[in-house]
């Protein structure tokens, strides 16, 4: 199997396990990873930026699956910049009526998220160091 596929398997295996453990602890409540990836984008406002890691996440993907690997690697250091960012960010909504509440720790899922695109960012600059070979078809 070529690296790129081990690299985008590895990171987007950690991305999905992120998604079932708490992302952010406030006072009340915990708020889990798939509901901050399905409904972050609604916090725009604020530091809520780093949402935009998620689908910049997935076209780097696209870029290393085409094989632009310099692309990619621009594009995962600024994925891996985003899930910092989340770091900034001091309240979170909680409930469907928009209330906001102060953000007092951070679960796994945030740790994990953060650990996808730095596995894909290292990844890549693996490949940049040690380039796949390309296979040739020999006759028989």
């Amino acid at each position: 199997m070529k690296k790129s596929y081990i690299i985008l398997i590895i990171s987007l295996f950690i991305f999905i396990i992120s998604l079932i453990f708490p992302a952010v602890y406030t006072k009340d409540s915990e708020v889990y990873g798939l509901a901050c990836f399905l409904l972050g984008w609604a916090e725009m406002d604020g530091g809520g930026i780093a949402w935009l890691a998620n689908p910049l996440l997935f076209v780097t993907a696209i870029f290393l699956l085409l094989k632009k690997i310099k692309i990619s690697a621009v594009l995962s250091l600024l994925t891996f910049c985003l899930t910092l960012c989340f770091l900034s960010v001091n309240e979170i909504t909680v409930d469907e009526a928009g209330h906001k509440s102060l953000i007092t720790g951070y679960g796994y899922s945030y740790f994990l998220w953060m650990a996808s695109a730095l596995t894909l960012f290292i990844g890549i600059l693996i490949l940049l160091k040690y380039p796949e070979k390309l296979q040739t078809d020999t006759p028989v």
